[in-house]
């Protein structure tokens, strides 16, 4: 093979990842067999109307662009809400004006500049001329509720609605769903309304009219109606996440009269498979604003002023960490204005991470002049793409020279690039790796992204014949320090690891220098980073967890280690996997919870997919789901506490309901504040018998 280093040469791109991601399919798609190039092809995009002073014109306007374009579409959930705001402008008249939209691939910024303000760019979609053929029914009213009950929800995939431990019975004796409300999220289609459609809602008497039907079946039909026989069906396998993890939130036993779990509401948002399925986790991000918008609506219809805790056990490794990506912040900006406008509390309850063991972090403090060299390990068969970011910490990339040496040894050499520009590993003039400068873009009214470097790999092994694909091993990147002041390079590689049935299987890419195999004594292998090694897991935590916001926590995982007859905070130690914060970015989780029970545990039991099915569940997914629940269980005084802002995430917990374990200072770096354990029995018992 004939690799080359291109020249750098501006490209015109909002998103290293977006851009990489788009190049690469298409590339995919023409290749035999060529799927039917049908359809114009739309990106989600986030906007903030540019109101003035008269918002009720603007939102109008915005109806009005809507009804004349074909540039611009919107989802009826999201049209739902803004027709509302026009109907009824008194109420809510404070929550701001900012709305999910579909525009045009192609179409810029300028076009519609008088009309908004674009925050944020999705993955695009190809949308069929033809409408789609699955419609949502008219909600149907809640049930009224008990004072003091919060309301449960989750953004996840493969969520088993129609299991038993999400069921409740009537005076009647009758089983009735929990659930006043799934979206089963899908690829985008066109919608009989003119807009888009993503996916199919079912409201609570739609799930009870399926609740006699073999669920098995019920799943199968639905997924074959919402994603076709070549999508990853999310209920198709024994194991689920997202039931498993609802069931450890919110699950309870429907004959159990005593758990107060069971008479909770449930709401879930089912997110595409294929965007669960792209590892990097950039795929889901629109998906996942949309849904906890659609949430917050569909919980005032339950009860405006009942607490709602959302669950969101997803998340990626690389990022800047410092709470300035879109998604991140976008969501705690969600659940933060909702509350302050509606006065509906709102929590949402993060997964810390898994990677401590990942090698998926290093760093490099440089003085001018110097030079640091980082190695990652791309793996063989590998059917996904693989990232790895570049932060300068007191820095501007201007001061960085970066080199990247491909396992052949075909090399950049030192280079600068300005922002915006990029450089290519090519062959006869395709790219199989690219080096992009993203430029820094605005972050929120006060704030930036700031600028870094990302390199974007193609897979190593081909999903189709004749896909050019980049070289598995040593990829080799040096940096040099240019500019007069100390810096701190941070290196990250992004997440790149298939859930069980994935149709793409990624293999983790990882960082590799000698001083990364000392002897750890928890793993009982040679896996330690040591004390001068560059590799390290300080600040390898989830990347989605660093906005600072009152209604926002993170949760690590905690194992039970026996070593007092009392439980004390002596008994927990971290999971061997639970992600480490940092001064530099999050110094701690906010808690954890109880997820293993010694080495050999394999997690914590929760429902299969199937009812009367059980699997174990691992991993700081399973500790969220835990915490979630111990929330719901502090319910009345996550009520009383939102109307005093002087308290902090730590007093939303319950004592009356749970036990707090103070932590120690030295560990809190992966444990938090406190380790939770709910008490009473079910999923939410955490100490062993």
């Amino acid at each position: 093979m004939g690799f080359t280093w291109s020249v750098p040469r501006p490209h015109t791109f909002r998103d290293a990842y977006l851009d990489w991601s788009r190049l690469l399919g298409k590339r995919l798609d023409a290749l035999p067999p060529e799927r039917p190039d049908s359809g114009a092809e739309y990106e989600p995009i986030f906007v903030a109307l540019q109101t003035g002073t008269d918002p009720l014109a603007a939102r109008q306007a915005l109806v009005d662009a809507l009804a004349a374009s074909t540039v611009l579409l919107m989802d009826p959930h999201e049209t739902q809400a803004l027709q509302a705001r026009i109907d009824d402008p008194a109420t809510h008249a404070t929550l701001p004006d900012e709305y999910a939209l579909y525009r045009k691939v192609g179409t810029p910024d300028s076009e519609h500049a008088s009309l908004f303000d674009v925050l944020d760019t999705g993955v695009p979609v190809r949308l069929e001329e033809a409408p789609a053929a699955v419609a949502s029914a008219p909600a149907t009213a809640a049930e009224a509720i008990p004072p003091g009950t919060p309301i449960v929800a989750i953004i996840d995939d493969g969520v088993g609605f129609l299991n038993a431990r999400f069921r409740k019975f009537v005076p009647d004796g009758t089983a009735r769903t929990r659930f006043h409300a799934v979206w089963l999220q899908a690829l985008e289609s066109r919608s009989t309304e003119g807009g888009v459609l993503s996916g199919q809602v079912l409201n609570a008497a739609d799930i009870d009219a399926l609740l006699p039907l073999p669920e098995d079946a019920t799943y199968a039909r639905l997924n074959r109606a919402l994603g076709g026989v070549r999508t990853r069906p999310a209920l198709g396998a024994q194991t689920s996440h997202g039931t498993h993890v609802l069931d450890l939130a919110a699950g309870a036993d429907p004959l159990d009269e005593h758990d107060p779990v069971r008479d909770w509401p449930l709401i879930a948002v089912q997110l595409p498979s294929e965007t669960i399925d792209d590892t990097s986790g950039m795929w889901f991000e629109s998906y996942m604003v949309q849904g906890l918008r659609w949430i917050l609506r569909r919980a005032a219809e339950i009860d405006a002023a009942a607490p709602v805790i959302v669950n969101l056990s997803l998340g990626i490794t690389a990022g800047p960490k410092n709470g300035t990506r879109f998604v991140e912040r976008q969501l705690a900006r969600e659940a933060r204005v909702w509350e302050e406008v509606t006065g509906q509390p709102v929590r949402i309850v993060w997964s810390f991470g898994n990677s401590y063991r990942g090698g998926l972090l290093c760093g490099f403090d440089l003085q001018q002049g110097a030079e640091a060299q980082a190695v990652v390990r791309v793996q063989p068969d590998d059917m996904t793409a693989s990232f790895v970011e570049f932060h300068p910490r007191n820095a501007t990339t201007g001061d960085l020279a970066l080199s990247v040496t491909a396992p052949d040894g075909t090399t950049t050499g030192f280079l600068k690039l300005q922002p915006g520009e990029i450089v290519s590993l090519e062959d006869k003039g395709t790219s199989i790796a690219r080096l992009y400068h993203v430029p820094e873009r605005p972050a929120g009214a006060d704030g930036v992204e700031a600028a870094h470097y990302t390199l974007a790999l193609a897979p190593t092994k081909q999903r189709k014949p004749r896909e050019e694909v980049a070289q598995p091993g040593a990829w080799t990147i040096d940096v040099r320090q240019d500019g007069d002041a100390e810096v701190c390079v941070l290196c990250q590689i992004q997440r790149d690891d298939a859930l069980g049935g994935s149709l793409m299987r990624g293999r983790q890419a990882y960082f590799d220098h000698t001083g990364a195999y000392g002897w750890s004594k928890t793993a009982a292998s040679y896996t330690q980073p040591q004390d001068d090694c560059p590799v390290t897991p300080s600040g390898c935590h989830n990347a989605l967890v660093t906005t600072a916001a009152r209604q926002v926590f993170s949760c690590g995982a905690a194992v039970w280690t026996p070593r007092h007859p009392v439980p004390t905070h002596a008994n927990f130690a971290p999971a061997f996997y639970s992600a480490q914060g940092s001064e530099w970015t999050v110094a701690t989780p906010t808690v954890s919870t109880l997820v293993d029970h010694g080495a050999f545990s394999g997690g914590t039991r929760g429902s299969g997919t199937l009812s009367s099915s059980a699997r174990r569940l691992g991993g700081t997914s399973a500790a969220a789901g835990r915490l979630t629940r111990a929330l719901g269980l502090s319910a009345g005084l996550i009520a009383a506490n939102a109307q005093n802002p002087a308290t902090t995430q730590t007093d939303d917990l319950d004592p009356a309901a749970l036990d707090l374990f103070e932590v120690d200072e030295v560990r809190r770096s992966r444990l938090g504040a406190y380790i939770v354990v709910a008490q009473g029995s079910g999923p939410g018992a955490d100490l062993p018998v």
